[in-house]
């Protein structure tokens, strides 16, 4: 699973703890004299002193070490929850729903970063031509999120879930229950029925799922992602949709699971 360290000093510090915890290893060790001891602890100090660069080449082994571990166990929970990923019939599926690759985006309607991931995507989808958008709702951003999620999962009973899924992207500043529903009446929904049918109780159900499997893939904010048999963080660069959907492919064959 793609993840980003974004100040260089955090390795680095985090290297000079684990080599501190070497040497107060060496120091409960009575194998050792007092001065022995010592000794190491200074050999230890100079040379990190003299090749810092050790410290940093040792935490990138270590985050490419979790990274994989990450991956792994995201790669298994996709597989024993792939029905509900891929194939909720309470999640809206855009793009080619007979694709054989499905990008599923966990999302929230007030999220910046899904708003800046909003065109790249659906031009990669575009492009394709091949390939299932699950459109997950994942509203982490407090209660007008909610409210956005339910109105847009509430849209499919009026046929016009995307149609209101791209007006609520495309409004700028953050939501308000006030305009979500004029959004709504804006794409010609029955902003009556929409109020309606937002209590249904299975929309609700299907928010519990969407977080649950959201946090059993690790992730912690929108958007996030799942492409083939893989789980991504973070915004994504329009060139690594391309080139996460082709590994999906050249692993997945023509599976429409994956």
């Amino acid at each position: 699973m793609r993840s980003v360290r974004p100040l260089l000093r955090l390795p680095v510090l985090a290297g000079v703890g684990l080599a501190l915890a070497v040497t107060s290893a060496f120091a409960a060790d009575k194998t050792f004299t007092d001065e022995q001891t010592r000794a190491i602890e200074e050999t230890v100090h100079n040379y990190l002193v003299t090749h810092p660069e050790v410290l940093i080449e040792a935490m990138q082994a270590l985050d490419k070490k979790e990274a994989a571990a990450a991956q792994a166990q995201a790669r298994a929970v996709i597989e024993k929850n792939s029905d509900v990923l891929f194939h909720d019939p309470s999640t809206y599926v855009a793009g080619n729903p007979k694709g054989n690759v499905s990008i599923v985006e966990f999302f929230d309607y007030q999220c910046g970063y899904c708003r800046a991931n909003f065109e790249p995507l659906r031009e990669a989808v575009k492009q394709d031509g091949n390939v299932r958008f699950v459109l997950k709702e994942w509203p982490v951003l407090g209660p007008a999120s909610r409210f956005a999620a339910k109105a847009a999962m509430a849209a499919r009973q009026q046929s016009k879930y995307l149609e209101f899924h791209n007006a609520l992207f495309g409004l700028k500043g953050g939501l308000t229950e006030e305009r979500i529903f004029d959004t709504a009446a804006k794409v010609g929904l029955d902003v009556t029925k929409l109020q309606k049918d937002m209590e249904d109780p299975a929309i609700e159900k299907a928010l519990t799922r969407n977080d649950a499997l959201a946090r059993a893939l690790g992730f912690e904010g929108t958007p996030s992602f799942v492409i083939g048999k893989d789980a991504y963080k973070g915004l994504l660069h329009p060139d690594e949709i391309g080139e996460y959907v082709a590994k999906a492919r050249d692993e997945c064959g023509q599976t429409t699971s994956c």
